[in-house]
C-alpha cells in the first residue's frame, strides 16, 4: 500500500530537505511530518473515523497541497484532486458528493462555494479555529481500500472519476522504483499534480528514494493548465538541476529545437537528469535527435485505469519509438489489435460514472489502444475508438498520420477527422501561413498511405484560444467536438 510505504518512511528515514520552492523556502521531511499530522488530527477532531470519505483539492502544486494529500491519506479517506482550470460543470460533477474541499486561496474557496453551495471548504494551513465545529456533517464513503480518485476525459464534458487502489499505487510505485536511477531521486515538477503521474513520479518516488521535490515559482502556471511559453518552463531545468525529470512529448520537441543553439547542460544541468515522457505520442525523430545530442528520454505508457504506468523504457532496455517493456505482473493479450491487460493495479471502477464502462473481458482491462508488441516491448499506434472509417473502406488510425506531420517545426499540433468521408481532413495548430504549411505536409506524406494522406486543412494561428475551447486539461483534443464545429468548412 502506498500509505504504508510513505508511512514507513516518515518513521524511519533520516531528516533532509524533502521539498524546495524555487523563490521559496525549503521544507524539510521533519517539518512535513508534522504538518501531515496537524492536518490528520484536524481532520479526525472536526469529522471523526474519515475513512472513506471523500476530501477534494483544488489548489495548484504546493508543499501545502502535498502535506493535505498525505494526511488525507494518514486517516484513509480518498483524495479527490480537481483542477481549479476546470469549468464550474466539471467541477461540480466530480466533487458534489465530497465531504469537504481544500481550496487554494479565498477567491478559490467563493467559487467552490458558488458552485457547490453547502460543501464546506477548508484552508490546510489555518489554525483549529478557522475549520468546522466537530461533528460538521459528512458526505457519502465510498468502499474500503481506495485512497484517491483520478480525474480521466470521458466522452463528454463531464470528467469521469477513476477510483485508485492504494494497494495498487502501492505496487505500482514499488515496480517503477526498479527502473529509475538507483538514488535519491531530485525532482523538477512542471506539469499538475492532479495528475496521477504526477504524484508518482514527482513525490512519491522523491520521497521514497530519499530524495526531493521542487516546486516552480508561484507565478508559473502549471505546463498544461494553460497555455504558456515552453522557453520559460525549459529555462527553469538548469537553475534547479535535478537528476529526475517528467517531461511531455511538446517540451522535449522544443528541447530539441532549443540544443540546437545552446548546449545539454545549459538547458538541463550538469546532472543531465533521467528524463520520462509519455501521455502524447512524441515522434521518434524527436528522441533520435535527442539520443545524439546526449539527452536519453525514457518513453512510458499508461492509463488511469491501470493507477498510471503499464509499461516504461529504463537503462539498458530502452527501444526509440516503443513504450518500453511492461511493469512487472501485467499479463498482455492482443485482440482485433487492441492491447488488453491482466494487470494488478487495476483501479476500482468509476466514482462517478457506470462502473461497467471501465471494460474488462476475463478480467482484461481494455486499454482502447491499438498495439503491438515486438520482442518484449511496447509499440503503441492509435486509438481504436478513434480509428476513421472512410467512405471508400480505408480505416485510418489519425494519431499515427499525426505523429508523422508533427515532425514538422513549423506543427504545433494538428487533428485529424473525417469518419464516412472520402478522403481525411484536419485543424493544423501553427502561427505560420497555408502555403508553408501545405508544402511541409507534402514533404512527408510519402510515409503514409494514399488514404491517409490529408490534403484539406484549416490553420489556425490563434493556437492558445483553440487549445482552451478544444483540448482537455491534460492536453488532449476533443476530437468529436471539433470535427462537430469545424468540419463543415473542409468539405
Amino acid at each position: 500500500m502506498i500509505s504504508a510505504l510513505l508511512e514507513r518512511h516518515f518513521a524511519e528515514a533520516q531528516d533532509r530537505i524533502v521539498v524546495r520552492e524555487m523563490e521559496g523556502r525549503d521544507y524539510s521531511l521533519a517539518e512535513l511530518r508534522a504538518d501531515v499530522e496537524r492536518i490528520a488530527a484536524t481532520l479526525q477532531d472536526v469529522y471523526g473515523d474519515c475513512s472513506g470519505l471523500v476530501f477534494g483539492i483544488a489548489a495548484r502544486s504546493s508543499y501545502t497541497w502535498v502535506a493535505t494529500m498525505l494526511a488525507i491519506f494518514r486517516v484513509k479517506a480518498v483524495l479527490l484532486p480537481v483542477p481549479i482550470e476546470f469549468s464550474d460543470e466539471q467541477i461540480g460533477s466530480l466533487l458534489h458528493k465530497a465531504t469537504a474541499i481544500f481550496a487554494q486561496d479565498a477567491h478559490t474557496a467563493a467559487r467552490i462555494s458558488a458552485i457547490l453551495p453547502g460543501i464546506a471548504c477548508l484552508d490546510a494551513a489555518s489554525e483549529r479555529s478557522a475549520w468546522p465545529a466537530r461533528g460538521a456533517p459528512a458526505g457519502e464513503r465510498i468502499e474500503p481500500g481506495i485512497c484517491g480518485i483520478i480525474h480521466t476525459s470521458g466522452t463528454t464534458s463531464k470528467p469521469k472519476g477513476v477510483k485508485i487502489r492504494d494497494e495498487a499505487v502501492g505496487l505500482l510505485v514499488t515496480n517503477v522504483l526498479k527502473r529509475v536511477p538507483q538514488a535519491p531521486l531530485d525532482y523538477l515538477s512542471i506539469v499538475p499534480m492532479s495528475l496521477l503521474i504526477e504524484q508518482v513520479l514527482g513525490v512519491f518516488l522523491p520521497i521514497l528514494s530519499g530524495g526531493s521535490l521542487t516546486l516552480m515559482p508561484a507565478r508559473y502556471a502549471e505546463y498544461g493548465a494553460r497555455s504558456g511559453n515552453a522557453r520559460d518552463y525549459l529555462d527553469l531545468i538548469a537553475q534547479v538541476d535535478p537528476n529526475f525529470l517528467y517531461l511531455p512529448p511538446k517540451l522535449l520537441e522544443e528541447a530539441d529545437a532549443l540544443l540546437e543553439s545552446t548546449s545539454v547542460t545549459s538547458l538541463f544541468g550538469r546532472r543531465n537528469p533521467h528524463i520520462i515522457t509519455g501521455g502524447a505520442k512524441i515522434p521518434a525523430t524527436v528522441l533520435e535527435s535527442l539520443d545524439k545530442r546526449g539527452v536519453q528520454v525514457y518513453e512510458a505508457y499508461g492509463l488511469s485505469e491501470n493507477s498510471s504506468i503499464i509499461s516504461l523504457n529504463y537503462p539498458g532496455h530502452r527501444r526509440i519509438g516503443s513504450a518500453g517493456p511492461l511493469l512487472d505482473g501485467i499479463v498482455p493479450t492482443i485482440v482485433d489489435g487492441e492491447l488488453r491487460v491482466l494487470t494488478p493495479t487495476l483501479c476500482a471502477g468509476y466514482y462517478n460514472s457506470d462502473d461497467t464502462s471501465c471494460e474488462l473481458t476475463d478480467g482484461y482491462l481494455h486499454t482502447g489502444d491499438i498495439a503491438e508488441i515486438v520482442d518484449g516491448y511496447l509499440y503503441i499506434t492509435g486509438r481504436k475508438k478513434h480509428v476513421i472509417i472512410l467512405s471508400t473502406a480505408g480505416n485510418i488510425s489519425p494519431e499515427w498520420v499525426e505523429t508523422v506531420y508533427k515532425e514538422s517545426a513549423l506543427i504545433d499540433d494538428i487533428v485529424v477527422f473525417g469518419e464516412g468521408r472520402e478522403e481525411p481532413a484536419a485543424i493544423v495548430l501553427s502561427p505560420h501561413d497555408e502555403a508553408a504549411i501545405l508544402g511541409e505536409m507534402a514533404r512527408l506524406e510519402p510515409r503514409l498511405a494514399d488514404f491517409a494522406r490529408v490534403r484539406r486543412v484549416l490553420v489556425v494561428a490563434d493556437i492558445e484560444r483553440f487549445r482552451k475551447d478544444y483540448y482537455t486539461v491534460t492536453g488532449r483534443p476533443r476530437r468529436q467536438l471539433i470535427e462537430r464545429d469545424l468540419a463543415a468548412s473542409l468539405y
